[in-house]
């Protein structure tokens, strides 16, 4: 069963096109990670999903069905009595995503209150224990300070404690450990594997680590241009992705296993503005399969394993 569907979700910025045509599912108890490099469109996918969408971007296309019910749809209220309870993100920023005049404890307690109707004292109690859980030292005396009073890593670790401790059925976790030392890093992911096994909620993972979608994520989802261009099962999609942008971005990452030949791998040129976006296929300027036909759009083929390549590679490497 699929709790989250997104349609050809489609993103614009006046007449400028920022997500265009994107489709994924998730279902309960299943980590889907959305992979990327900057400018792909994965964060705006993910506000898009939760209505937060800055003023002067509308979604313009598509449909973001929840549980059966089309979250673009809904009035602002309702949508607001969904997040916290049954939706909730962690945010890329959490510094300006904090309130700087509210002690951190009332805000990860702040959905208890408000959703599960808890009381203040039970709601205290429980984020005093999420606070503990995401690896905040001295967790009572962290949850009387400001958030101007923690660092950046524990701001980040408070964001995730706000997210979780409602036990939500959908979270969208949009890079959850970009700012964290890798230790405090795994027992975050395992509270999320956790909490995706035991209470069976849904993981949509925004990240550029691979190492992380590797350790955490059933199934991945990359996007180029505000585009899906490949997605499958990571496992088979990591030992032989077909499309040529995934496989640059895989090849990109060092390997333990072999030994270093010279320099890192890098993908020549940058992702382009959406100004800018080429016909057709929109990393066939980077891309030393193009050929003429990919002056058109490519179609993501159905299946398990999905590209949307008129070249794809046949073969692993």
């Amino acid at each position: 069963m699929t709790l989250l569907s997104v349609q050809d979700l489609a993103v614009q910025a006046g007449a400028l096109s920022l997500v265009d045509g994107v489709s994924l599912d998730v279902a309960p108890g299943e980590v889907v990670a959305l992979v990327g490099e900057s400018g792909s469109g994965k964060s705006l996918t993910a506000l898009s999903i939760m209505g937060l969408l800055a003023e002067g971007l509308t979604v313009t296309g598509g449909r973001v069905d929840y549980d059966g019910t089309d979250l673009t749809a809904l009035p602002e209220d309702r949508l607001r009595a969904l997040r916290g309870a049954d939706l909730a993100m962690i945010f890329q920023e959490p510094v300006s995503s904090l309130n700087p005049l509210v002690p951190v404890g009332r805000q990860v307690a702040e959905s208890l209150v408000v959703h599960d109707r808890a009381s203040e004292a039970e709601a205290a109690e429980a984020a005093i224990e999420m606070l503990r859980r995401v690896g905040i030292p001295e967790p009572a005396r962290r949850a009387t300070q400001l958030p101007t009073e923690l660092s950046g890593g524990m701001c980040q670790r408070v964001m995730i404690a706000a997210a979780l401790i409602s036990r939500p059925r959908l979270l969208i976790a949009d890079e959850p450990t970009t700012a964290l030392d890798v230790t405090i890093q795994a027992q975050i992911l395992t509270l999320m594997a956790d909490l995706a096994a035991d209470a069976g909620t849904a993981v949509l993972l925004i990240t550029h680590d691979m190492g992380v979608v590797a350790e955490l994520a059933g199934r991945v989802c990359v996007m180029y241009g505000g585009r899906v261009v490949e997605q499958g099962p990571v496992d088979p999609l990591f030992a032989a992705p077909r499309h040529p942008y995934t496989r640059m971005l895989l090849r990109t990452i060092p390997r333990l296993d072999e030994p270093t030949k010279g320099e890192l791998f890098a993908i020549r040129g940058n992702v382009p503005s959406p100004k800018n976006w080429p016909e057709g296929c929109r990393f066939r300027t980077r891309c030393d399969r193009a050929s003429d036909a990919c002056t058109a759009r490519p179609a993501l083929i159905k299946g398990d394993h999905r590209v949307a390549c008129f070249h794809p590679v046949e073969d692993p490497e």
